[in-house]
């Protein structure tokens, strides 16, 4: 017997014997018991009652695997999923995993005490209030294609958050969504392979969802954001993340099937970053200037005094021109 489906029997609301579920589940009245006492435990409200039963009354807000398959209309992403209530990194636990887990296994985490960015940027991983995930992807694709992966990510995010909460944020390139200024996520895609091609590709998200304004850290306070700080109402995490699973699906075959150019336009239509002047750090080399365009390559064109540089990768950050 699973939780998840102990769930699911109860989910209906109603009243169930503990005989009724026992027979349906194939196991004794006293292995119901255990594991109701055990869903109560893990945040679940079940009240019970002789001669009635079991009744579930309320879920906690918790991404458990069961209660984000629930419904969940993929064919591999998220039908594989780990859970822990914390984790170092999603993307540290997703590597462990790659090796042994099909493509779209999903390591969830309700809080991450060392959670990256790019370039080794710490990421407030906050318990129970964002999504961080790390989703393991095998593409079979020349390693020149990694930027375009984390483009897929973003906007199948931007899109996802669209379609649940009718607020679209815009794709900073080449891996955060903003709102009004403030980062909303931000997503750190990391490699694997040998001979040229990508075998394996981590990707890990992190979402800020139902953090209020005093929930940020002071220094990063007046740059971040949430969909809580958006909506002014808490957010379903497990709709959302559902949601995200499906679309950015749908987005990444369609992409190795038919090419980046739908998620390109996407970027391009919906740029944080385009028209802006930026500073582009890449190893040792830094440069400012307008960014311009964004490539059939998906890389970004900066215009510097007339002179047009191509950006594949770095770290760009957003300046005001004096």
């Amino acid at each position: 017997m699973t939780l998840g489906r102990l769930v699911g029997l109860l989910a209906g609301h109603q009243f169930l014997s503990g005989q009724e579920l026992a027979a349906k589940l194939g196991v004794t009245r006293a292995a119901v018991w255990k594991q109701v006492e055990t869903l109560r435990s893990m945040g679940y409200e079940i009240e019970a009652y002789p001669r009635q039963g079991y009744r579930l009354l309320s879920r906690p807000d918790k991404l458990y695997p069961w209660e984000v398959a629930q419904g969940l209309e993929t064919r591999f992403f998220g039908r594989t999923i780990e859970y822990y209530d914390e984790l170092p990194s999603t993307n540290q636990r997703a590597k462990e995993l790659m090796a042994s887990c099909p493509e779209g296994t999903v390591v969830l985490a309700e809080s991450q005490i060392a959670g990256r960015g790019r370039l080794g940027r710490k990421w407030f991983s906050p318990p129970g209030t964002g999504i961080w995930m790390s989703l393991i992807l095998k593409p079979q694709l020349p390693p020149t294609q990694l930027s375009k992966l984390t483009l897929v990510a973003a906007v199948a995010l931007s899109q996802a958050i669209y379609d649940q909460l009718n607020v679209r944020p815009l794709v900073k390139w080449p891996n955060d969504l903003y709102w009004n200024g403030r980062k909303l996520s931000g997503i750190l895609t990391e490699l694997a392979g040998e001979m040229g091609r990508l075998e394996s590709v981590i990707l890990g998200v992190g979402l800020n969802v139902n953090q209020k304004p005093a929930d940020f850290p002071a220094e990063i306070r007046e740059q971040a954001a949430s969909l809580w700080m958006i909506k002014e109402r808490p957010v379903d995490r497990k709709a959302l993340l559902r949601h995200y699973l499906e679309v950015l699906e749908t987005e990444y075959f369609q992409a190795l099937n038919n090419g980046f150019d739908g998620v390109l336009e996407y970027c391009r239509q919906y740029s944080y970053t385009l028209g802006r002047h930026v500073t582009v750090t890449n190893g040792a080399q830094t440069f400012s200037g307008t960014a311009v365009a964004i490539d059939g390559d998906g890389g970004l064109i900066i215009d510097q005094d007339g002179q047009h540089r191509k950006v594949i990768a770095g770290d760009v950050n957003l300046t005001n021109q004096n």
